[in-house]
Parts: structure tokens; sequence; C-alpha cells
């Protein structure tokens, strides 16, 4: 008598993706290290200038340079220097989430606001909020 073949399941496709990055929400960032937060607490008197208000001042930047992005009167000619702008000043956002509040955020964040500010073009887009 023949034995009965055994049934087999169908084979599993391979994902794309990793199954942390399936599992992770897009928006939302890693939580910094206990160390960091230590190192960062301790960073000096620098981090008491802007104790709360150092996230919010790079996101309103942030919003700012893609506000200008839509109001400038040339476009075209604008967006390339903006689009630079906010990716570093997404950057600059996603850093302070992640590491707090250290100095090296803080001279980042005014070294690109004086950038910006300091810019006939976006001063002109402003202009037109």
């Amino acid at each position: 008598m023949a034995k009965k073949a055994q049934k087999r399941s169908a084979p599993k496709k391979a994902s794309t993706k990793s199954v942390k990055a399936a599992r992770r929400p897009v928006g939302k960032a890693k939580k910094a290290p206990a160390a960091s937060k230590r190192a960062s607490a301790a960073a000096g008197p620098a981090t008491a200038t802007h104790p709360a208000g150092l996230h919010e001042r790079a996101r309103h930047l942030h919003e700012e340079i893609r506000r200008s992005k839509l109001t400038h009167p040339s476009p075209w000619t604008y967006a390339p220097k903006a689009r630079a702008w906010d990716e570093r000043a997404q950057v600059l956002v996603e850093m302070i989430v992640v590491q707090g509040h250290t100095p090296v955020a803080i001279r980042t964040l005014e070294t690109l606001h004086a950038e910006v500010q300091g810019d006939r073009d976006f001063q002109e887009a402003r202009r037109l909020f």
C-alpha cells in the first residue's frame, strides 16, 4: 500500500521590511538612553538659557522655512536654497528630540537661524506670509 504524501504549507514570501521597521510607527523617534539624558542635563549654563524653548524654536524655524517656500514670489529660484534649510532644520528638530538640549544643538540652531534670517530672499518671502 502506498503512503500518503504529507501536505506542505505554501512557501513564505520574503518581506522587504525588517520586523522592527514594520512595528515602529513612522513619526516616532527613539528615546534617548538614560546616560545621554544625564549628560545633557549636566551640560552647563548654556542649556539653562533655553530650557523648554529650544525644541519650540527649532520647530518654529522649520515651519517658517516651509511657509517661505510657498510664499516666495519666485519659487523656482528660491526652492533649492529653502530645501537645504528645510532639511537642516528637520534634522535639528529630530536631534533635539533624541539628544535633548545640548550645546551643539543650541549652536546649530543659532547658526541656522542667523543664516536664514539674514537671507534677503527669506525676508522677502516672510514679508508675504
